[in-house]
């Protein structure tokens, strides 16, 4: 037989053992809840002026200028051989002593190397992906530093108008596509990139994020109103364009006035060309500021013109959030009356019709009685293919082939950004249209029309008609 064993406590006792029980544990509460730890004051976080001088005592604090005449030499440090960099960086023939691509690499040990400079970008809108420029006012005057880090969403940490101390050692200078930028090497080896064997080779990379951050200091509070924009005519850029000179005014930004957009872009010639209405995910002269580029990767550009006809390129990422948003102005050629014309069609028809003259041209297009009788109105279409995609519109006098962008240059005003200046093939010699200004997000572009009317964005969506 079992035995069941059974300890009794009396119930005073009982009452004595829960009371303290709850004492112990109200108490171990109380003190968990004591012990939460404070959180850090935004103070706790930055570096004051007042504690710089600390901060740097073990090396030199350079100007964004000084440090890239200090560090960063033509060809380069970190190559034996600079014919191991990309073949596109350098040809003697044409562009002697230049390279468009270079490393310099920076100091682990010895003395610190700091520099400072202002976030001028965010990466919000997605048009500098994993990089930052950073901006300097020495004098009264623009300096400007491009830097390369790989993480993404940086403007969490470092949003536009912060400032930021960095210890430059251990890293490198050099330059991608003759912009200088702050970097780590790294080597390029995709066989499948267009025109791979002259991209293949080392070039600027992205630094690890552990080590820019480890290498950051914030200084103060972000301010972006203390960002400066230089105030330039497109005449102003487009005068400079060596390729040295062109290293100098990289990254700067600065603020245009009195432009529109043409609702144009660059040929493969580099000339202008009229934006197409295609759809933008399979037609890379589409209306919108960056279509597809089939997975090439390069910054599409829209071309903005003066009241002189000087154009210069507004450049884009086609990853970008506003990549398919319409360019001022621009629209789906069926937001007018749209007529298709008879290309078999070889007598005047015994409907009713209207004739509509291009380029010497007579076209007959079959219309209604009502039509026929109104006559062409501002905005009608025809369509001279069976696909289409081309074809004319009416401007209210005569017939252009202005399709989807016949009012871009309603809307005139401003654009600001980060000044660019990329040439990454060093068999042409420099060229204006190597300039470019990159926008943060469409809410760099101030347009309005005539009577005041403000531009108001609008995105690509696919006609029902098409």
């Amino acid at each position: 037989m079992k035995q069941i064993f059974r300890f009794f406590v009396p119930a005073a006792r009982k009452a004595a053992l829960w009371k303290n029980g709850f004492i112990v544990l109200a108490g171990l509460m109380a003190c968990l809840v004591s012990c939460k730890p404070d959180e850090p004051s935004p103070e706790a976080l930055v570096t004051t002026e007042q504690q710089l001088p600390d901060l740097i005592a073990d090396g030199q604090l350079y100007t964004l200028r000084d440090f890239v005449n200090t560090f960063m030499s033509e060809e380069g440090n970190y190559l034996p051989d600079a014919s191991l960099y990309r073949t596109r960086s350098h040809n003697e023939s044409i562009n002697p002593g230049i390279y468009l691509f270079s490393i310099d690499t920076i100091p682990a040990d010895g003395p610190g190397i700091y520099i400072r400079g202002r976030v001028a970008t965010d990466d919000w809108g997605g048009n500098f992906y994993k990089s930052m420029v950073l901006q300097q006012i020495v004098d009264g005057k623009q300096q400007a530093l491009r830097i390369s880090v790989d993480a993404g969403s940086l403007s969490g940490l470092y949003p536009r108008g912060q400032e930021i101390l960095i210890r430059c050692n251990g890293l490198a200078i050099g330059r991608y596509a003759n912009q200088v930028q702050l970097c780590v090497p790294t080597y390029n080896n995709n066989i499948y990139a267009q025109h791979a064997d002259e991209k293949m080779g080392w070039a600027p990379g992205r630094i690890p994020f552990s080590m820019f951050k480890k290498a950051v200091h914030l200084l103060g509070e972000p301010d972006a109103s203390k960002l400066v924009y230089d105030v330039l005519t497109i005449g102003d850029i487009n005068a400079i364009y060596s390729v040295l000179k062109g290293r100098e005014e990289d990254g700067k930004l600065v603020r245009i006035e009195g432009i529109h957009y043409t609702g144009q872009c660059l040929a493969s010639n580099k000339e202008p060309m009229n934006c197409t209405c295609g759809n933008p995910a399979d037609d890379t002269n589409a209306n919108v500021f960056a279509p597809t580029t089939s997975n090439v990767g390069y910054p599409q550009s829209r071309l903005v013109a003066d009241a002189e006809g000087k154009y210069l390129c507004v450049s884009m990422s086609e990853y970008a959030k506003q990549a398919r948003f319409y360019l001022p102005g621009a629209g789906s050629a069926y937001d007018g009356v749209v007529f298709v014309y008879d290309s078999v069609q070889s007598e005047i028809p015994a409907t009713p019709y209207l004739t509509a003259s291009v380029n010497g041209k007579s076209y007959c297009i079959r219309v209604s009685e009502e039509k026929m009788q109104q006559g062409w109105q501002m905005d009608d279409v025809f369509f001279i293919d069976t696909r289409n995609t081309r074809g004319f519109v009416y401007d209210g006098t005569f017939w252009t082939d202005k399709l989807g962008i016949l009012h871009c240059p309603d809307y005139v005003g401003s654009v600001q950004g980060v000044l660019s200046y990329y040439m990454d093939n060093a068999k042409y010699a420099p060229a204006a249209t190597n300039w470019s200004v990159s926008i943060c997000d469409l809410g760099d572009l101030k347009l309005q029309k005539e009577d005041g009317t403000p531009w108001s964005p609008r995105e690509y969506v696919v006609s029902s008609l098409q």
